[in-house]
């Protein structure tokens, strides 16, 4: 498979990543809802157990079912990559790589992210941070690895290990300028921000209902580069 990219192409992009985020929350809130009875409050990449919850040992399954549904999607795309259909081995790319495996990754050697409470909920005391480090970030690695040995294998592009490193850390930093930093930022100041549907603020729902249109509209854009 050969990239060919374009503009349309990284506007559709930049749409999925930003539903794939959304989906990842919202694994999270609902099977919070799930466990508790109500809706816990949230930003765009923070949420909680609503304040009455009387199940909080649970919190752990809610916390562990987003990389799930994440580490999931890569590796539908990673299945996907092998398909003689062209159009559904490009989805399968851009599944892997909007669903930021390099994050998710990064996130727990640094000693965060959901991997690692989850982590250190099981483990408890009875080892080391740097321990419970080196389990988080060797779980990361047997389901985050794979897609990503496998998408740089497919791409017959001269240097495609460039091309590998440019979906690996862009969309990361796209997220972390627009969403944490950016929309986050407008939510604490309250723009939008009270609960609506889900328990999410309004702000957070009227951003994502417009994202799925948007991506609906210029879906067609992540088939053009196999042509």
């Amino acid at each position: 498979m050969r990239l060919k990219l374009n503009a349309p192409y990284m506007i559709t992009f930049i749409l999925l990543l930003l539903v794939m985020m959304e989906l990842h929350e919202i694994v999270h809130i609902t099977v919070g809802r799930l466990i508790c009875g109500c809706w816990g409050t949230r930003d765009f990449n923070v949420w909680e157990l609503c304040s009455t919850c009387r199940h909080e040992s649970l919190s752990w399954m809610a916390t562990l079912s987003g990389p799930i549904m994440s580490f999931a999607l890569m590796w539908l795309g990673m299945f996907w990559l092998e398909s003689t259909n062209l159009n559904k081995a490009a989805l399968g790319f851009a599944l892997i790589f909007s669903n930021i495996p390099f994050g998710r990754i990064t996130t727990v050697m640094m000693g965060g992210g959901d991997e690692m409470v989850v982590t250190k909920f099981f483990l408890k005391d009875n080892f080391s941070r740097t321990e419970m480090i080196m389990v988080g970030t060797a779980l990361v690695l047997l389901f985050g690895v794979p897609p990503i040995i496998k998408a740089y294998r497919v791409l017959t592009n001269n240097r495609a290990w460039l091309y590998i490193i440019a979906f690996l850390t862009l969309p990361l930093l796209f997220l972390l300028v627009y969403t944490l930093i950016g929309l986050n930022t407008l939510l604490a100041k309250g723009f939008l921000a009270a609960p609506w549907i889900m328990g999410s603020p309004l702000f957070i729902t009227l951003h994502t209902a417009l994202a799925v249109i948007l991506l609906g509209i210029c879906f067609r854009n992540l088939f053009s580069f196999n042509r």
